[in-house]
């Protein structure tokens, strides 16, 4: 089955669930898996589904290679990087897809998802200096937040270890790999299929293996396989776990 991303969320439990998350205090729901699995744009639409906040936290590691490469920093310093890192301004605030980022007052939402950028985030999120700041800072910022979704390879494992419900996305290798070159050729850019399943095994092995913050399992985490399944399936999936547990 194609993983079909125009698909509204089904109309007989949002509004419910919209309303009862009016009157819950505080609820943070986790949303972790590997590079393809469809966890971005399926907590952006449980975050817009409940009405509630999206914290992207791979955006915040976006952000810091971007002020770093603006800054003429060599990436590869990770005490520089991470100097960086601490005296960056910067701020998530919602936006009509999802959420937007500030550096210094200025909207660079556009420019942290440009390719190259892409490619350089590697260095932030494997330097350990820099993800003990940013793990603080995306804590910040879910507390400002109250109720959200928060999306990444380690929320409910290290940022939100107490989060309310937690959830793994996965997908087989070869179906993020077609997803992610059908996302390239949807916008005009070639594509190697076989590339792009090969950086994606790469990126796995890395992101697994990596000394702080890897890619595991959180421990009580519903684990749901996409490979089959549309996002309107997946996200009222994990809004049925979700109702369950409010």
């Amino acid at each position: 089955m194609a993983w079909e991303t125009t698909a509204a969320p089904c109309p007989a439990w949002h509004n419910d669930m919209a309303a009862q998350f009016r009157y819950t205090l505080v609820m943070i729901i986790t949303v972790d898996g590997p590079a393809g699995s469809g966890k971005s744009t399926v907590a952006r639409e449980l975050a817009k589904a409940l009405s509630i906040a999206y914290l992207d936290s791979g955006a915040t590691y976006r952000a810091v290679t971007y002020h770093a490469i603006s800054q003429g920093i060599d990436l590869r310093d990770e005490a520089a990087l991470a100097a960086l890192t601490k005296r960056i301004d910067l701020e998530l605030i919602p936006h009509a897809d999802g959420v937007g980022v500030l550096v210094s007052g200025r909207d660079v939402s556009r420019q942290i998802r440009a390719p190259e950028i892409t490619t350089k985030t590697r260095y932030a999120a494997s330097s350990p200096q820099v993800r003990a700041v940013l793990v603080k800072l995306q804590r910040k910022i879910g507390n400002r937040m109250g109720n959200f979704v928060s999306e990444g390879r380690d929320q409910g494992s290290v940022v939100f270890p107490d989060a309310d419900v937690k959830f793994y996305l996965d997908a087989s290798p070869q179906v993020r790999a077609r997803r992610r070159s059908d996302e390239l050729w949807a916008t005009g850019r070639l594509a190697n299929r076989r590339q792009i399943l090969q950086a994606i095994m790469d990126r796995d092995s890395s992101d697994r293996s990596r000394e702080v913050g890897p890619l595991v399992k959180p421990d009580g985490a519903v684990i749901i396989d996409t490979s089959e399944m549309t996002v309107a399936q997946v996200t009222e999936a994990m809004a049925q776990i979700i109702q369950e547990r409010i």
